[in-house]
């Protein structure tokens, strides 16, 4: 069974490049999930057909899906969703407001995530692909695993104390059926999903990126919380990449600041292995042009496999009271290393190589005190 997870900012092309990764390996012959859990879905045009929340079956072995969270909640949440909107419309919000707000926080990422789940335990496919939201919603998505449980338990506990002291208050707005009974249920497929996607031989994650510099910092991102979430991330890919040569003054320019960037993505996401994509000159949106782009960013390679081995890139702990960041840099021969850093950015140069990596929000504002490099692994700690 294998799980790959597709994020990336909006735009990138990470809907095509899921899409081609699901159709080269449904054409190996191995049965393949494609779900997009965006809420401004584009996998329907990718596969130019009509797609639902139940799987519709593209070709032979490519199943493809959308999932829609609002048809979701009020076909099997409904309790829990009437149950929220009566409240707010008793504090005076009007029936489509309160309907509106009734989606609890968090409500989105989980039943994406119960999709996944149900996918993955089905044993209908054996790869399951998810063509995620953007980076933001993708990582509250990607932590709601660890978080649902804390969660539960608090919203159970509310629950209990709220009947103990005003049962004969809050009878008459509660549902017949006890809705938060479904809580702990939830809760055990949020902790068997949560060890899926932590091991390693099961789940990998892909960002998708351009040769741009904000989409550079936002891929950046991705890796940063990835590592923190104790996620694998086994490929970066490239997308839109322009010829190497024009002449035409004005495209040549794009083509050196792309020149730039390249340089950039090499050396912030190494040792990761990195996969290139050219800018098409006509739109991807059949199964036939969706594997030839596939064989153009994989090559020989089958991309249902684990295509990096080694472990976290980046490892942040806490020593002696103080954080440690280590970074995983082999074949990389220290002779003068500078560290510096620029807002929520680390700067790491050593000799002619520079790695960006965007701080986790428990590092922003600290000093750094001192870094070490051994046997390959770079570590580098904050003031506490």
């Amino acid at each position: 069974m294998r799980i790959i997870l597709y994020l990336g900012k909006g735009g990138v092309g990470k809907t095509t490049v899921s899409a081609s990764t699901a159709t080269s390996i449904a054409r190996r012959g191995q049965r393949v999930l494609i779900m997009s859990t965006d809420v401004a879905h584009s996998l329907a045009d990718a596969f130019s057909v009509e797609l639902s929340s139940t799987p519709l079956e593209v070709e032979k072995n490519l199943f493809a899906m959308e999932v829609n969270v609002l048809a979701e909640i009020r076909e099997n949440w409904n309790e829990l969703y009437s149950y929220f909107s009566s409240i707010l419309m008793h504090d005076g919000a009007n029936e489509i407001v309160a309907e509106e707000l009734a989606i609890m926080p968090g409500m989105e990422e989980m039943i994406s995530l119960r999709y996944i789940w149900k996918a993955a335990k089905s044993g209908d496919y054996d790869v399951v692909i998810v063509d995620a939201a953007p980076t933001g919603e993708t990582m509250r998505l990607l932590g709601m695993p660890e978080s649902y449980g804390w969660y539960s338990d608090k919203i159970g506990g509310w629950h209990s104390k709220a009947i103990g002291f005003a049962a004969p208050l809050l009878t008459k707005f509660m549902p017949k059926k006890n809705i938060f009974k479904l809580m702990p249920e939830v809760n055990e497929h949020m902790k068997e999903l949560h060890a899926m996607l932590q091991d390693k031989s099961i789940t990998t994650f892909r960002v998708v990126l351009n040769p741009e510099n904000m989409v550079i910092k936002e891929a950046l991102r991705v890796q940063t919380y990835l590592n923190l979430f104790g996620y694998k991330l086994d490929a970066a890919i490239v997308n839109k990449i322009l010829p190497p040569s024009s002449a035409d003054s004005y495209l040549q320019s794009l083509i050196d600041t792309q020149a730039k960037y390249l340089r950039i993505i090499e050396n912030c996401f190494y040792p990761v292995p990195i996969f290139r994509a050219q800018l098409s000159t006509e739109e991807i949106i059949n199964t036939d042009k969706l594997d030839n782009l596939s064989k153009q960013i994989f090559g020989d390679k089958n991309p249902a496999e684990v295509l990096y081995i080694n472990d976290k890139t980046q490892v942040l702990a806490k020593v002696d009271g103080k954080y440690v960041l280590s970074l995983y840099l082999p074949n990389v021969e220290v002779k003068k290393l500078n560290v510096n850093i620029k807002g929520d950015e680390l700067l790491v140069d050593i000799n002619n190589f520079r790695k960006s990596i965007i701080l986790p929000n428990v590092l922003i504002g600290r000093k750094t005190e001192g870094a070490d490099f051994s046997e390959g692994n770079l570590s580098i700690t904050f003031s506490s």
